[in-house]
């Protein structure tokens, strides 16, 4: 008989000796996903249908099983899944699928197609106003950003105006990343004044020690230390 190939969705994390065990008892080949959450098996059978009832047969009682599914589109193109129902829920579904002439499968099969379409459209005008907040609200995003550029929180959306006050109110820094790691930062002005301010007299005690003369950072932060041998002579001090 030929073999299927059949993915099973697990309702938690099945790893070790759980999944060594559900092998044994099946006698069927399985790989485990790495988060653990899914297996696939080769399952000998005459066709799908009879491959995945008998994965049910034989692991419904060995592992937390949410969803069974076909890996590969049978000759119509098409997957088939199978989803366990309580015996309540089976009934209705018959009633329904009479109700419309359809057989349960028939029934099923174009209620999950309806669904499929009717969560595309709301993605997609979710995406489309989204999109439209974006450039007529957002119109700044057009422009190439400067190093003096000073943007109003009240052109953000309201998410992001969150963060921004949140990160000026607290201190808190907010690290931006993608797949090489952080690429920029957002933190708050008064950090950065902090920042610029230790920069600006740490330049001054350098220039002071080689007997630099430099144009002050506001006279090296206004004479901000006392200690470091900059204080008195922040005129010498400077960050050029």
């Amino acid at each position: 008989m030929p073999l299927h190939a059949i993915e099973i969705i697990l309702t938690r994390t099945v790893r070790g000796v759980e999944l060594k065990a559900a092998q044994q008892i099946s006698g069927m080949p399985m790989a485990s996903a790495r988060d653990g959450k899914s297996i696939a098996v080769l399952v000998s059978a005459r066709d799908e249908e009879h491959a995945i009832k008998k994965v049910w047969r034989r692991l419904q009682d060995s592992l937390p099983i949410d969803v069974l599914c076909t890996l590969f589109p049978g000759p119509d193109g098409m997957l088939r899944m199978s989803i366990p129902f309580a015996r309540g829920v089976k009934r209705r579904i018959r009633t329904w699928a009479k109700a419309s002439g359809k057989t349960s499968e028939e029934f099923l099969s174009q209620a999950i197609k309806d669904a499929l379409a009717r969560d595309r459209s709301t993605e997609k005008v979710r995406q489309e106003c989204l999109l439209n907040f974006l450039l007529h609200s957002c119109d700044w995003l057009d422009s190439r950003p400067s190093n003096t550029d000073s943007i109003s929180v009240s052109r953000l959306p309201a998410s992001l105006e969150d963060l921004v006050r949140r990160v000026s109110n607290s201190g808190t820094r907010v690290s931006f990343t993608d797949d090489t790691g952080p690429i920029a930062s957002l933190i708050s002005e008064r950090e950065l004044r902090e920042f610029e301010d230790t920069l600006a007299i740490t330049e001054c005690v350098e220039r002071k020690a080689s007997s630099s003369s430099f144009i002050s950072h506001d006279e090296a932060v206004q004479e901000n230390t006392t200690d470091d041998g900059c204080a008195g002579d922040a005129k010498q001090c400077g960050t050029g």
